[in-house]
């Protein structure tokens, strides 16, 4: 499990994620975990020194090959490109993973939010969602970014709908069984706590340091909630945040590394 968050606000966006990587395997619609890592890749500069960045969680891997790996590779394949346009860049990069899954086929499940500024497109920014299901492309869509201050998030998805709107993503189906309320009403029920009880967490104008602290207060929310529930915990290690603004591009506030950055200046 991963929990990725994305925050916008009038000054730019805020990227951040957990480092946890699970292995496992799925019996009876159950998954049972052999292991746990928490120092995997999930937040990524798609082109550097330019300002678009990537999250991605679920599956980690491609028949494999990491998806840190392939988003690289991707990158790799960009590094020429020399006027951004997020959109372009986002079905691009659906794209490569599609391609990639048709010449080798495997039944993951993972989403990435490709997130930034395209040169051509004044002071908003864009965020496209793509989610790839049993190694189908399922959804590849834009994200609403018309409100001057958003909060979105992946992955873990229950423990910050919790937190934040008060309501369980799960109380849906739970209504249906229950046989409470219709498909219709319940969903209704969902939309109206949605918008109407949400706690006011931040504004537009707060400045990039306050949402910096806000993106770290949120994953630090589903680590430690994942520490305390029964089991191994899946939402955890070193969190990596980065943000992206319009004229600085994008910059890491905080990136974990395998290596001494000391020891590798020069290479």
């Amino acid at each position: 499990m991963t929990i990725a968050i994305a925050i916008k606000i009038n000054n730019g966006l805020v990227l951040a994620t957990d480092s946890a990587a699970v292995i496992g395997e799925v019996e009876e619609n159950q998954t049972r975990v052999h292991h746990t890592y928490y120092t995997a890749d999930k937040l990524f500069n798609l082109k550097k020194g330019e300002p678009i960045g990537c999250l991605t969680w679920g599956d980690g891997s491609i028949n494999g090959v990491s998806i840190s790996t392939l988003t690289k590779d991707f990158r790799e394949k960009i590094k020429d490109i020399e006027t951004i346009d997020v959109e372009d860049i986002a079905e691009k990069f659906s794209d490569f993973f599609e391609d990639n899954l048709e010449k080798n086929p495997e039944k993951v499940d993972v989403g990435f939010l490709i997130a930034g500024y395209s040169n051509n497109n004044g002071h908003n920014p864009e965020m496209y969602l793509i989610e790839i299901e049993k190694g189908v492309l399922s959804n590849r869509r834009p994200l609403p970014t018309t409100d001057d201050f958003s909060i979105s998030w992946f992955g873990g998805e229950d423990y910050l709908s919790r937190f934040i709107f008060g309501i369980d993503p799960n109380i849906v189906p739970l209504l249906i069984q229950n046989k409470i309320v219709d498909d219709s009403t319940a969903n209704k029920i969902v939309e109206c706590c949605k918008k109407n009880l949400p706690i006011p967490l931040g504004t537009p104008e707060m400045p990039i340091q306050d949402a910096i602290d806000l993106a770290r207060f949120l994953v630090s929310i589903a680590e430690n909630t994942s520490m305390f529930l029964p089991g191994p915990q899946l939402v955890g290690g070193p969190i990596d945040i980065a943000v992206i603004t319009k004229h600085e591009g994008f910059k890491w506030i905080r990136r974990k590394h395998y290596y001494t950055q000391e020891l590798n200046i020069n290479e």
